[in-house]
């Protein structure tokens, strides 16, 4: 049985840090994937991401393991993309949610350009990604995150472009949209063997994080023939609540075409037990 509390001492990676903040009164620490400076600077401009919206009906452009949202007013206009990589040209854009104290983007107002452009450092052409649940015996969610090559040619993957994605029903301290969900994990991935967050409010602290399994996680950079897939396990440690899980697959730049999963809702019960909730 894996021990999630001694888990970050046992992980190891070739890129984990540890981070520290404190945001309205919770200190969040985390290990995840090191980013440029440049993926996250935000303002009025271009942006580019898969429409997303969750379970609850909050709006994304998910970009890579990375999240922008779209603020409620002004969503609806992306209802007929969902699922589809565009670009958008935002002319107001303000924080969303934060992160390490940095403030993920919040779109407020923009024009659809249309599709997202292809991306000029790796290839995504034939490539298809598929979330399955692997609760078995397990009472924590743990998940397969396959990705399919089903084109014609071989197609190199870069595993540090593989994010995780879970989204949670919950009014967070800091997140400013007034939709009811937010972000709960994002802009890490398989990359590290693990991430991990804590919150501590008084006395009293929390934590949650996954783990992934190091006998199935794919080498660095991997070629995946025609008819082939690789697949990697990635198990959670969260609490009561609903929630939605997905992955993506690109740079994060926030101005190419990116690819995501299907997503997979499911409630964790007060005993722990996680259970697939169907759309």
């Amino acid at each position: 049985m894996i021990d999630f509390g001694h888990m970050h001492r046992g992980a190891k990676s070739n890129r984990s840090l540890v981070f520290s903040t404190l945001v309205s009164g919770i200190c969040v620490l985390a290990t995840t994937l090191v980013v440029s400076a440049s993926a996250y600077l935000f303002g009025p401009g271009k942006y580019c991401g898969v429409v997303v919206f969750d379970r609850w009906g909050t709006y994304y452009l998910v970009s890579g393991p990375y999240v922008n949202y779209v603020a409620s007013n002004v969503k609806s206009e992306l209802l007929p993309y969902k699922g589809k990589a565009i670009q958008v040209d935002a002319s107001e854009v303000g924080p969303g949610g934060f992160w390490l104290s940095q403030p993920d983007p919040m779109i407020h107002k923009y024009k659809i350009l249309g599709p997202a452009p292809e991306p000029k450092w790796i290839t995504i052409d034939g490539l298809q990604l598929i979330a399955v649940t692997a609760f078995g015996r397990y009472t924590r969610p743990q998940f397969l995150i396959e990705i399919r090559n089903v084109g014609n040619s071989p197609v190199k993957v870069d595993r540090s472009k593989i994010g995780i994605l879970l989204f949670k029903a919950e009014k967070s301290e800091v997140h400013f949209s007034d939709d009811d969900s937010w972000a709960y994990v994002s802009r890490t991935g398989i990359e590290d063997a693990s991430y991990i967050g804590t919150a501590q409010t008084g006395e009293h602290k929390t934590s949650w994080g996954y783990i992934v399994d190091m006998t199935t996680r794919p080498a660095a950079t991997l070629v995946i023939q025609p008819g082939q897939s690789v697949r990697t396990r990635i198990r959670f440690k969260i609490y009561a609540g609903q929630y939605q899980f997905m992955f993506a697959y690109g740079d994060g730049v926030s101005s190419e075409k990116t690819l995501v999963s299907n997503a997979i809702s499911f409630d964790m019960g007060a005993d722990g037990r996680a259970i697939r909730v169907k759309e």
